[in-house]
Formats: C-alpha cells, sequence, structure tokens
C-alpha cells in the first residue's frame, strides 16, 4: 500500500455515521429471499450520463445495503447510451488494498434487442430491461409493439406494473412514443395501468402537499435546512412517514430532529 504525500496527520471521528444527513438512493432494490432469511440484494440503478460522484455513492449503496441485509449485494448499472456504459464499467479504486469496486453494466453493446414475443410470457422482464437500455436505438418503436405483446400474456396486475416502470424510466422522447403507442393499440393491461396511474397520481399529489405544509412550518420557525435536508422531505411520497414529520415540526430544535 503506497501512502500519498501530505504535510499532517490529524485524529477524525470514529463514527462511520454521515453527521450531514445526505441522502443514498438508488433508483431500485430487489431483495431475493428464502423464507426469511435474505440471500441476495440487487441494487439497480439507471445512469444516461456521466456523473464522477457516482465512484463515490455506488460502493456506498452496496456497503450500506450489505450491512442492512446481512446478504451478498451486487449492484447493476443500466445505461442507454453506449460511451456511457463503457465509462461505469471502469473500475473504482476505493483507497483500501484489494477493494477495488467493479459495477456490473448493462448497455445498448452487451445486452440484446428482443423482436419477436416468446408467445407466454417468459421473456417480459428481459424485454422490459431491454426497452430502457434501448430507448436511443432506431428499433424502439418495434421494441415497444414486441414488449406489449409480452406483457399482454401476464395476467393484468403483473403487466401493468411491467408498463409503469417503462413510463416510470424511459427519457422523454420514448416514452411518448411509448404512451402514442398505448393510444393506439388496445391491450389487456391497459385498464389496471390506467387505475393504477389515477391513485398514485392523487397519492402524489398529497404527498407534495403535506411536504409544502412540513417546509412551511419548518420555515415559520426558521429552522436551517440544507438543501439535501430540502430534497429529501419533496422527494418522499410516503403520506404517514410526512404527517409524523409535520408533527415533529412543532416542536423539534432541528431538521435533522425532525426527520431523523
Amino acid at each position: 500500500m503506497q501512502i500519498p504525500d501530505h504535510d499532517q496527520v490529524n485524529p477524525y471521528s470514529e463514527s462511520a455515521n454521515d453527521p450531514e444527513i445526505r441522502d443514498l438512493n438508488a433508483d431500485n432494490v430487489v431483495l431475493c429471499q428464502n423464507g426469511k432469511e435474505n440471500q441476495l440484494g440487487i441494487i439497480i440503478e439507471v445512469q444516461r450520463e456521466r456523473d464522477r460522484r457516482k465512484s463515490f455513492s455506488w460502493p456506498a449503496y452496496q456497503v450500506n445495503i450489505r450491512h442492512r441485509i446481512n446478504a451478498p449485494v451486487v449492484l447493476i448499472v443500466i445505461c442507454p447510451k453506449a460511451a456511457t456504459a463503457d465509462w461505469a464499467a471502469e473500475a473504482i479504486e476505493t483507497g483500501h488494498p484489494g477493494f477495488t469496486f467493479r459495477p456490473l453494466v448493462l448497455g445498448p453493446r452487451n445486452y440484446p434487442k428482443y423482436t419477436e414475443p416468446s408467445g407466454d410470457g417468459t421473456l417480459a422482464d428481459h424485454m422490459v430491461l431491454g426497452t430502457l437500455i434501448h430507448e436511443h436505438s432506431e428499433d424502439i418503436p418495434q421494441l415497444f409493439k414486441t414488449t406489449n405483446k409480452e406483457l399482454s400474456w401476464l395476467p393484468p396486475e403483473r403487466a401493468a406494473r411491467y408498463a409503469e416502470y417503462m413510463l416510470g424510466q424511459l427519457s422523454e422522447k420514448p416514452r411518448t412514443i411509448l404512451e402514442a403507442l398505448m393510444k393506439q393499440e388496445t391491450y389487456p393491461y391497459q385498464s389496471k395501468l390506467l387505475t393504477d396511474r389515477e391513485a398514485r397520481g392523487e397519492a402524489r399529489g398529497e404527498a407534495r402537499g403535506i411536504a409544502k405544509a412540513l417546509l412551511g412550518v419548518i420555515e415559520t420557525r426558521e429552522l436551517p435546512i440544507s438543501e439535501s435536508q430540502r430534497r429529501r422531505i419533496e422527494d418522499c411520497t410516503d403520506i404517514a412517514q410526512l404527517r409524523a414529520w409535520v408533527k415533529r415540526a412543532v416542536l423539534a430544535p432541528s431538521v435533522a430532529d425532525i426527520i431523523g
């Protein structure tokens, strides 16, 4: 191990907690279990452009979730652009000897395009993932048609969840193409998707209202609030959690005491 040049050595806090309460939120996390025993955590990130901060946050996601679930954890990065995929696949040197972090990367060069349905829905998850990875491809309209056909063989509730995931993860241009396709053609899961989206829209609206009220209380009490704390409040969609924070905000001495 080589120690870099330095001109002083100072004591530092022994606590591994983050004193600034910076949010570390991955895009999606899936937990594989056997009964109640955790077997594997899978972190899924959608990365469209380079972001040097990810070289610090990605290893933190893996380490923190591994510590929480007491099981192995892998991080998969989905990159719609080949150049971004090449960058994301680069090794991240954490500084500890032997601890080199290498994300698992799926991009246009190493993930297939599914242009033919399976006939029974068994490729639905592969195809949904493919629409995200190949969203910039000129073949994307055909990929959407094939994927929607594949989803038609699934139970409506499951198919609606897949469709909602696509609509939520796609960038604006391909999402517009998919929405136009859904208006032109009829699929068995569409009524379920519409009902779910309306319900979620109402819940998001209520959450935004409570978050705004909470920020108003904080402002009225003139409590200092960091940008990350403000973002955490604005991004929260858990109505019960937001209401609990509002109750704390009346007497809590700081924003950290409100949101924990």
